[in-house]
């Protein structure tokens, strides 16, 4: 039995291009998509009332543009600036769990069901980390590195040569298929 490329030379490659291309825009998606709803929450909580709550809302706005810049540019820098944003988009995220279980720490002494007093460290730790006293959810912040983890996979294996020639490989590569 024929392979494909027996069949049709070349035309393995062209679909492995199109695949990629089309999981590195699925990816681009996904991360501006994740972007849109920590918005959307971030405004319903109304999170700007102090400096700490500035952040997320300025790691949300350089990854969105950074998103958008790689999907109009695609050029070198255009990737490489993708990459740096989506490595910086962890610590951010990391310092947001960080406020949140602090947050929650501070107000544990409030809840009325645990005797913060008698509790070790380590229990007041758990405690503030899951939610079960405090009222920020500790890893929400994480949202803000998975937008940053997306935004990174999405670049991988980007050239800007092949970035620059995807749409004209999609149709190209779609007329021979029909």
């Amino acid at each position: 039995m024929a392979t494909q490329d027996e069949v049709a030379p070349g035309r393995g490659d062209a679909r492995h291009a199109r695949l990629v291309a089309r999981f590195q825009a699925a990816l681009l998606a996904l991360s501006a998509l994740s972007c849109v709803f920590v918005a959307v929450e971030l405004a319903s909580l109304r999170h700007w009332k102090s400096t700490e709550q500035i952040v997320p809302w300025i790691v949300l706005g350089v990854l969105v543009c950074s998103v958008l810049i790689v999907v109009f540019t695609r050029s070198r820098i255009a990737i490489a600036q993708a990459r740096l944003v989506a490595l910086c988009a962890i610590p951010a995220a990391l310092f947001g769990v960080y406020e949140h279980v602090s947050a929650n720490l501070e107000t544990g002494i409030l809840n009325h069901r645990y005797d913060w007093a008698q509790l070790s460290g380590w229990k007041h730790l758990w405690l503030a980390s899951t939610g079960a006293v405090g009222g920020t959810p500790a890893t929400a912040p994480l949202v803000l590195a998975l937008a940053g983890v997306l935004l990174g996979l999405a670049t991988a294996g980007m050239t800007p040569s092949a970035a620059r020639g995807n749409v004209a490989t999609f149709t190209a590569v779609d007329e021979d298929i029909r």
